[in-house]
């Protein structure tokens, strides 16, 4: 038994690759062929954990995974080229993978579980997940005149569940309620400044990413063992330089 639950995670990846790849010959099917994927990534979660975790436990583990999967899915309404169409397919299969093998890992082989493995994955989803959630939706305002309300609620949605399916382990209840409100209000401001800037729907994506990234870093320097301060001026300057290079380069419309 063990051994068909140690396939899931290669078996789950390979089928998100798949029907996303389906996904691109068959547009008038959309979304019937993405939910496949987004119906086997959870099955998959819980056959490998439920014996070990809760239903509830299973799914704040991996939340930021699925939703990676629904802005993959999400993507598909503005993605032309296939270049596009193979990076949406990589993300999909690989992150399924990784998310997956690591939950194996920390129920069945805990001697081989990095530390706070499956938090540094999940934070390591949320560029993309900004990035291809805000570069879609605004697309959708520029190109069908989509309810601006809707772009706004979105990002706020996203920064809510971002902020706290990644939470520190040592942070108490209060301290997450605090920083849920916290990631509402960046998902607000990522909103209102994606309504504001005239640029491309790609900049907007990263600009969206680079100021959740950044939010959700400076929290975790507020507890312990805290990143030193060479660590810290690097990032604060490789932030500030992304964003300074990122916009002086744009094309502003």
């Amino acid at each position: 038994m063990i051994l068909l639950i140690r396939l899931i995670p290669f078996a789950v990846g390979l089928l998100e690759a798949i029907v996303f790849w389906q996904q691109q010959f068959h547009p008038t099917l959309y979304p019937w062929i993405l939910m496949i994927g987004l119906v086997a990534f959870p099955l998959g979660a819980v056959a490998i954990a439920h014996r070990n975790l809760g239903i509830r436990e299973i799914a704040g583990k991996l939340t930021p995974s699925f939703i990676l999967l629904v802005a993959l899915a999400f993507a598909f309404l503005l993605t032309e080229k296939t270049w596009q169409f193979v990076l949406l397919e990589a993300f999909a299969g690989v992150s399924s993978f990784l998310s997956l093998e690591v939950l194996f890992l920390m129920v069945h082989h805990p001697s081989a579980y990095p530390v706070n493995g499956i938090s540094r994955v999940n934070i390591s989803y949320v560029p993309i997940i900004m990035w291809y959630a805000i570069s879609t939706s605004i697309g959708l305002v520029i190109f069908i005149h989509s309810d601006r309300i809707w772009h706004v609620l979105m990002a706020a949605v996203l920064g809510y569940i971002l902020f706290r399916t990644t939470s520190h382990p040592d942070a108490t209840r209060s301290q997450n309620r605090i920083w849920s409100l916290v990631g509402i209000c960046t998902g607000i401001e990522i909103g209102l400044v994606g309504l504001l800037l005239p640029v491309s729907m790609a900049m907007q994506g990263l600009i969206a990413a680079v100021i959740m990234s950044g939010v959700l870093r400076m929290r975790r320097y507020l507890y312990n063992p805290k990143p030193s301060h060479r660590v810290a001026w690097s990032e604060a300057i490789g932030m500030i330089v992304i964003a300074v290079v990122s916009l002086s380069t744009a094309k502003w419309f």
